[in-house]
């Protein structure tokens, strides 16, 4: 190929084009045209460096006719169709677009049920105190009903001066038998529990058989008139119970007293009561004063004076460890 059959070749281009545009093509635009002319001048020029000899122009056509059609080629367009687009017309929308303006916009609406990291602890923190108060209220509440079955089983002395011994009434469930809660206090001094069956006519006070000593603090005595299993023989016995041990002291009844306590007589009692009894130290508590009314004269009131009979009963007495019985 010749360099005057090469400068033809532009004009051999136009002829195609038109004759591509008279086919039905009329509708490319000037951009694409010279690009398909820059194309085809590309292609020619490698034809020429191989040195092939074939017609220019039948090469351009069947380039031209090779090449694919634009997507937009059938499409019509309006006058601005060949303006490029707006740089930022492809741009994201600024996330703030959507947002209200204005001074009086609408607030985005709290839920009424978040609460912060500090509200959420306050609120586990009270619960778990009000479920630990009703838990220890129940649990007091039952422990009260323990200790109040408990005293009335075992008696219960209320509060009292320092120095003083006081007495309470205990209940007892077996005939016969009789129960006191004593207190005394701890140091020097000494008591002890006189007991007897017997208050002499025209006598003062009851004939001890005997006394059992009480340890300092609190103490159970327990009178009791029964029949010993080991000798058969009727016998009133005192046995003080305490943290320190059990004592125990036991006479032989006379046979009199024996048959008025197994009969069924009237019982006046005028010892300590339920309620609890204090006294000073110096002085001394009846504990028990069960007198069995036999007789003619059982009946006879005789007020601050000493009966005029033997009176059969259950006596006993807390006492200072001073002196004979």
């Amino acid at each position: 190929m010749t360099k005057a059959d090469t400068s033809q070749i532009p004009s051999i281009a136009d002829d195609s084009l038109n004759r591509s545009s008279e086919s039905g093509n009329a509708d490319l635009t000037k951009s694409e045209t010279a690009a398909s002319a820059d194309g085809i001048t590309m292609f020619a020029s490698t034809l020429t460096a191989q040195g092939d000899q074939e017609p220019c122009e039948e090469a351009k056509v069947e380039t031209h006719a090779a090449m694919p059609r634009s997507p937009h080629a059938a499409m019509p367009r309006s006058p601005h169709a060949a303006m490029p687009r707006r740089p930022h017309a492809a741009m994201p929308r600024r996330p703030h677009a959507a947002m209200p303006r204005g001074p009086h916009a609408a607030m985005p609406r709290r839920s009424r049920w978040r609460f912060s990291l500090r509200e959420y602890m306050g609120l586990v923190t009270i619960v778990i105190l009000a479920t630990g108060l009703v838990f220890s209220i129940r649990r007091l509440r039952h422990l009260e009903v323990e200790v109040a079955k408990m005293r009335s089983e075992t008696g219960y002395l209320q509060e009292t001066a320092p120095g003083q011994i006081a007495a309470a009434r205990a209940p007892s469930d077996q005939p016969l038998t009789y129960r006191v809660r004593v207190r005394v206090p701890e140091g020097a001094s000494k008591f002890r529990v006189a007991y007897s069956s017997l208050w002499p006519s025209r006598a003062a006070g009851p004939q001890w058989y005997g006394a059992v000593p009480m340890p300092g603090g609190e103490s159970i005595v327990t009178i009791r008139v029964l029949e010993d299993p080991r000798d058969k023989k009727w016998k009133i016995a005192s046995l003080v119970s305490s943290v320190e041990g059990n004592q125990r002291m036991a006479t032989v009844l006379p046979p009199k007293h024996v048959t008025v306590f197994r009969g069924s007589h009237d019982v006046l009692s005028t010892g300590v009561g339920r309620e609890t009894q204090a006294v000073q130290q110096t002085g001394s508590i009846r504990l028990l004063d069960e007198r069995w009314l036999v007789g003619e004269g059982a009946l006879l009131l005789y007020g601050d004076r000493p009966p005029t009979t033997d009176q059969i009963g259950i006596y006993a007495e807390l006492q200072p460890d001073v002196g004979p019985l």
